[in-house]
């Protein structure tokens, strides 16, 4: 269709200038949009970028924390293993001091039971309340064996040393011969009241 403007020049609208004007406002607003987005994308993945370093940094630092208590841990776990030893053996102490009985004398007394060919070897108190004698015997012209026997009811036969004590029990024996000897190594567990 054709338009015919009979107005003077100076009272006529400018299609032209208006849709350019039109066309620049609308490509200004683009770009403000695109700007915009792309603006809050970068600033979006900044704050992921640093998010994502702070937590860096605490993970970081709890994990030197968790290791710094750990180092600790093992040492307190060490230190209750120490102290649950200490305390069985002043719990042994305390039943060997509450004895109503001098142990120089029931060494000497465990001396004169001795038979000729017994050696003691270790002589100890455990934490089962028991006197525990370690020992050899070696012996040519009679069975060794025998001997550990005589002098198991030596200890139990007599009444001054066997009064501390409720029984006595043949633990372990080992046997073996070297040249032509009978050898027996025998424990001993005599058990307090």
């Amino acid at each position: 269709m054709i338009e015919i403007n009979l107005l003077p020049e100076g009272l006529r609208k400018k299609k032209t200038e208006l849709s350019f004007n039109l066309n620049i406002e609308a490509e200004k607003l683009k770009f403000l949009i695109v700007g915009g987005a792309i603006g809050i994308l970068i600033f979006i993945i900044i704050a992921l970028s640093l998010g994502s370093f702070i937590m860096d940094a605490q993970i970081k630092k709890l994990l030197a924390r968790e290791n710094n208590f750990s180092g600790k841990i093992s040492h307190i776990d060490s230190v209750n293993k120490e102290i649950a030893v200490l305390k069985s053996k002043m719990t042994a102490l305390d039943q060997l001091t509450k004895r109503k009985f001098l142990w120089t004398e029931k060494l000497n007394q465990l001396s004169d039971l001795i038979l000729p060919g017994i050696w003691f070897t270790h002589i100890y108190t455990d934490n089962e309340n028991r006197l525990i004698i370690e020992g050899s015997v070696v012996s040519k012209s009679e069975e060794a064996m025998a001997f550990v026997g005589k002098f198991m009811k030596n200890l139990k036969d007599d009444q001054v040393f066997f009064k501390d004590f409720s029984n006595i029990k043949l633990e372990s024996v080992q046997r073996r011969n070297k040249e032509e000897r009978d050898i027996v190594e025998f424990k001993i567990a005599l058990y307090f009241q």
